[in-house]
């Protein structure tokens, strides 16, 4: 059986029977995919619901379907949440798609002293919007019910003392203090802090200050990784041996 279309409607907009969809989900629904009244799709919230829908009635500035069925998917019991240093936009978005399809749970963007994008106002709002409207897009095509939680940037040592107290926390490093993956203990159920570096990696002032908040060096092999690269593979890493470590 086919894959049900999905459209993503924001938690605060659900009721008990009845969802609505609108703006660009609706236009998408009605004047891309040519949807009519009683095509069935499946709508999310980005939190663990996902709801099995059939339409009632279309239009290009709203659609409105009737729930059939609900799932309600539990969160993780070792949540990711990843702390990426701020760097350019396009790499930058794409790190948020792949974070997405990766089962990120929170992304908490960093400024350090050699981040080179800094983002202020009315421009952080709207870069704010459409990275949170890239990871839905992201979360749509690989048919995960969550959506990660995106915060405005924060400096690095506010970011650091915002960690959960009970996380565990990750730092990619190229350095002889560096252990492997599977050496730490990702057994007991905990959110995962993984700390990402700029273009150009943390001042050794930062590296310290990671140390003394408890970030794990860990290495992710022997080659130099993009910012972007080391956040995909880590989050891979890190979800494959969560599994393996059971």
């Amino acid at each position: 059986m086919a894959a049900l279309s999905r459209f993503y409607l924001d938690a605060s907009a659900w009721q008990p029977q009845q969802l609505t969809l609108q703006g660009d989900e609706a236009a998408h629904c009605a004047r891309v995919l040519r949807k009519q009244p009683g095509d069935r799709i499946e709508i999310f919230d980005g939190a663990g619901r996902v709801a099995q829908a059939t339409l009632l009635a279309v239009s290009k500035h709203d659609v409105q379907a009737s729930i059939e069925s609900l799932a309600v998917h539990p969160p993780a019991t070792h949540p990711l949440h990843l702390y990426p240093a701020m760097i350019k936009t396009e790499p930058f978005e794409w790190l948020l798609e792949k974070a997405a399809e990766l089962g990120a749970a929170c992304i908490q963007p960093i400024i350090t002293s050699r981040t080179v994008v800094h983002l202020h106002g009315a421009h952080l709002e709207k870069k704010l919007i459409k990275w949170h409207r890239h990871m839905v897009e992201a979360a749509k095509q690989c048919h995960t019910p969550w959506v990660p939680r995106l915060h405005a940037p924060l400096p690095f040592a506010a970011a650091l003392s915002s960690m959960p107290a009970d996380g565990l926390r990750i730092l990619p490093a190229l350095s002889e203090h560096s252990r492997r993956l599977h050496e730490l203990d990702l057994k007991p159920a905990r959110p995962v802090c993984l700390v990402i570096g700029p273009e150009g990696d943390f001042t050794p002032a930062e590296e310290q200050l990671a140390q003394e908040h408890h970030c794990q060096p860990i290495t992710l092999g022997p080659l130099i990784l993009r910012a972007e690269t080391a956040a995909i593979a880590a989050l891979a890493m890190i979800g494959q041996e969560i599994s393996r470590q059971g």
